[in-house]
């Protein structure tokens, strides 16, 4: 298990007798002053995204202060600073002063951190842990690049245990609730891992299978009744609209669930709740996009859930790509090859026929059976400011050995592969098992192997001698004998 920097909750409550005026009088051994100053610095480091021609507009005076008073305060509200800094920022060509005065606008900017850093720590009931005085100091000199006094990685390692901390003992406080309020709803897959599952509607449908997949409307919950995940798009929309499909192999599928399963039925309606442990861990579920946690580490959750049906895995990509396949058959100027390809012509090209096994340079668009682009190479290339990718007959799937070469030069067309052309059974990095695959294809120029790719330079075989081959078998040996 990862290391918790666990600091005792009375420890957070000593507070000093007086507060510092500036960094040099912080006391660094007093854990409230030094997680303050380092969740002030924190805030104050955000500015470095801010664009350098604004941020040196700003009066930093005003920041700091704006941070304060709304970090400090209960009773102010930033909601007009964040209209009045969408208004001052909707022309996009830096900060319109016609309404507003630098001053006021500088205010704001330090308001919007200051309650954001509030509202994270009420949330967290660590708002009584940190000294608004030390955390001001903290902000104020990380705004002017003075930030010296905290080492960055120790400061950033010191804040993340900070909030697991906050998270672990709000966690085991909430479960520990909620088994007052359920007595009879508790169950434990082991003495240390206990669990709370309810029962709000039976289900009348068969017992859940985790071999299957489920089509299922599922919202996880932070353990304030925030929603965390949720499948639903629109609740005012019918179930079946707002469900997904999911198997327990998804990251959504908290073992938790997996573990209550067993009294759930297709049809039911259950909530179940989990300290971390039973849940998404020591790690959480952190956003693909890189934007943040989804669920943060060492979070307790609320599961509710209804599978509204089941079935065998992968069988509803299989009925996807079956239907796209048929759709793709009744368009225009279609061939459906022997192999199970369908090939649509949207422009007849004018140049040369591609061979079997040619270099051919081709833009490309892939989406997925449920219609998801996942490439674009046009939007690729032009990020990139490069051409056209180019790549070997020899080293593509099976769908386009067989399909590029009715292809010719200048043409555009839509080619639908079924799964055992593409990427079969397995997937590939985001193409699900069995996954029908559909391609509009624009096919810019094509030539005899090694004309568009190089081949690859084989780097030389490394020799090993007879005595590095010996001492090979001796640590063979020795790993056998233990």
């Amino acid at each position: 298990m990862k290391k918790l920097l666990f600091i005792p909750i009375t420890a957070f409550f000593v507070a000093c007798s007086s507060s510092p005026k500036n960094a040099s009088e912080i006391n660094l051994e007093d854990f409230e002053q030094r997680i303050s100053y380092a969740l002030g610095a924190d805030i104050g480091a955000s500015f470095k995204s801010i664009p350098e021609e604004i941020f040196a507009t700003l009066n930093k005076t005003e920041l700091e202060k704006g941070f304060y008073d709304y970090l400090s305060s209960k009773d102010l509200s930033a909601k007009d600073c964040n209209d009045m800094l969408e208004e001052t920022h909707a022309s996009g060509q830096g900060i319109d002063t016609t309404n507003y005065t630098m001053k006021e606008i500088s205010h704001c900017y330090g308001a919007v951190f200051g309650e954001g850093l509030r509202k994270s720590l009420v949330v967290k009931n660590g708002l009584d842990i940190v000294n608004f005085d030390v955390a001001r100091i903290g902000f104020a000199n990380s705004l002017v690049g003075a930030d010296t006094i905290i080492d960055l990685n120790e400061r950033q390692t010191m804040i993340m245990n900070f909030h697991n901390d906050l998270n672990k003992s709000n966690g085991e406080k909430f479960m520990m609730d909620m088994a007052k309020k359920n007595p009879d709803n508790v169950k434990d897959e082991n003495p240390d891992e206990e669990y709370i599952f309810i029962e709000n509607t039976p289900g009348e449908g068969e017992a859940i299978d985790l071999n299957k997949e489920f089509d299922i409307l599922l919202t996880i919950t932070s353990i304030t009744g925030d929603t965390l995940v949720s499948t639903y798009e629109n609740t005012g929309l019918p179930e079946f609209q707002n469900s997904m499909i999911l198997t327990t192999d998804d990251i959504l599928i908290p073992q938790v669930w997996k573990i209550a399963a067993k009294d759930m039925k297709v049809g039911g309606d259950y909530s179940v709740y989990s300290s971390y442990e039973l849940a998404f861990g020591e790690d959480g579920v952190y956003s693909p996009n890189g934007q943040g946690y989804f669920i943060q580490p060492f979070t307790a959750i609320g599961i509710h859930t209804k599978v509204l049906k089941q079935a065998e895995r992968y069988s509803s990509i299989k009925e996807q790509g079956r239907e796209m396949i048929e759709a793709a058959k009744q368009r225009p100027n279609t061939i459906v090859d022997p192999s199970g390809f369908v090939l649509t012509t949207l422009e007849e090209g004018t140049g040369k026929k591609v061979k079997e096994g040619d270099d051919v340079q081709a833009h490309y668009v892939l989406s997925l059976s449920n219609g998801e682009v996942i490439q674009n190479s046009y939007m690729t290339s032009a990020q990139g400011n490069q051409p056209a990718p180019s790549f070997s007959l020899n080293s593509v799937v099976k769908g386009w050995q067989l399909a590029i070469p009715k292809m010719r030069e200048g043409g555009r067309y839509r080619l639908v592969l079924p799964y055992d052309l593409g990427y079969g059974e397995n997937g590939n990095r985001g193409i699900q098992p069995y996954e029908t695959l559909s391609f509009e294809i624009e096919v810019i120029k094509s030539g005899a192997p090694g004309t568009l790719v190089q081949a690859q330079q084989m780097a030389p075989q490394q020799q090993i001698s007879p005595e590095q081959l010996k001492q090979l078998q001796e640590e063979l040996q020795k790993q056998q004998e233990q």
